[in-house]
């Protein structure tokens, strides 16, 4: 028996991850919730995964993602596209987390 799985919600609805460019710390965010929506739909080929990332991105970040090499090359894994978009937006990696005495 097939096994029944919710599919990927549309853009926009409030289910889909999002990401604010002028916020580059959300790009993490956005990558963990698109990944537990991956896992959930059944998406786990490479070239799926790059297209949802574009899919759910606001359209010139979008645009930008897809121009990468990692998006078209399919030599190129999904966690390669994602280190390429992360590297695009200072701010984005996991270095620029913050304690709490950080913020104070």
């Amino acid at each position: 028996m097939a096994e029944n799985r919710p599919p990927m919600p549309a853009r926009g609805h409030t289910t889909a991850p999002t990401f604010d460019p002028s916020q580059p710390r959300t790009l993490r965010r956005f990558f963990q919730d698109i990944e537990t929506l991956f896992e959930r739909s059944g998406v786990e080929t490479d070239p799926a995964r790059k297209s949802w990332v574009v899919r759910y991105l606001p359209i010139d970040v979008s645009d930008l993602c897809e121009s990468l090499p990692e998006y078209a090359n399919e030599d190129k894994t999904y966690e390669d596209f994602k280190k390429a978009v992360i590297a695009l937006y200072p701010g984005a990696g996991e270095d620029r987390k913050f304690a709490v005495a950080d913020v104070e």
